[in-house]
């Protein structure tokens, strides 16, 4: 690796309540996730997280994978790999072989290392059938549900975006994944605190994939296969963020 990197892996650093820029806060937005006990119906008392690893067979020719398909970094030299249907050829994506069709997933995603100004990493869910050859926005309206790290900036890839004021950005991200609402939720790792929900996706029947976009040499994604930890004692009360739903919180052994 190139001296520094980031990493981003299934596994958080404290972060404040996310805000949208310009918003003022208010006594509902930014609390953490209802626990199980107010969750959406019939949540199981335990939801371990998803084993998530790289699909090779999609990653754009300049992002490298290792051997167990557990990370990935970006590179400015081409990778010699066939061009198959299956990889993108525009945008630098990578998705992870996991589909999913039904029921409540989640995993964790680690953002470790130095981060310079001009770091540029997105984490979150795709449609199977997102495009994969030439140039797409990266957007609900494409089949793309996520948040996006760029130039210091958190943003959700709404259609318009949706900039996200916080400070320090999280390090290590639930990717929640709810295919009976349906709806993606993103919180931070860390406390349970949700930074941000999309309700209402159009997931059309399709199996949804965790995807990976990263643009900045030394950045390193990091999908590791392991427990969550223990949240902090910050979870209650709901959590509507932008005018969307609370989202289900991916409840683990020893949280509220």
């Amino acid at each position: 690796l190139h001296g520094y990197f980031c990493q981003f892996s299934l596994v958080s650093q404290e972060v404040p309540h996310l805000l949208p820029l310009g918003a003022a806060p208010g006594p509902e937005l930014g609390k953490a996730c209802p626990g199980l006990s107010s969750a959406p119906d019939g949540l199981a008392p335990s939801l371990p997280a998803v084993k998530v690893t790289l699909d090779a067979d999609t990653a754009h020719p300049q992002l490298v994978l290792s051997q167990d398909n557990s990370r990935v970094r970006w590179e400015t030299e081409w990778q010699q790999v066939p061009d198959t249907p299956e990889r993108f050829d525009n945008q630098w994506c990578v998705l992870g072989h996991e589909k999913f069709r039904e029921g409540r997933h989640f995993w964790e995603v680690d953002v470790e290392g130095e981060r310079g100004k001009y770091s540029m990493w997105a984490v979150g869910v795709a449609r199977a059938s997102v495009k994969r050859k030439g140039y797409f926005k990266r957007c609900t309206e494409e089949g793309v549900w996520a948040v996006q790290y760029d130039e210091g900036q958190l943003t959700s890839l709404t259609f318009p975006r949706t900039h996200l004021s916080l400070s320090p950005v999280p390090t290590r991200i639930w990717v929640c994944l709810d295919c009976t609402q349906p709806q993606v939720s993103f919180l931070n790792a860390d406390n349970g605190v949700e930074i941000f929900t999309f309700t209402a996706a159009s997931f059309n029947g399709e199996s949804i994939r965790p995807w990976f976009w990263l643009r900045t040499q030394g950045i390193q994604l990091y999908l590791r296969d392991s427990t969550p930890q223990t949240l902090s004692p910050a979870l209650g009360g709901s959590s509507p963020v932008l005018g969307h739903k609370p989202c289900w919180h991916p409840q683990v052994s020893a949280c509220l």
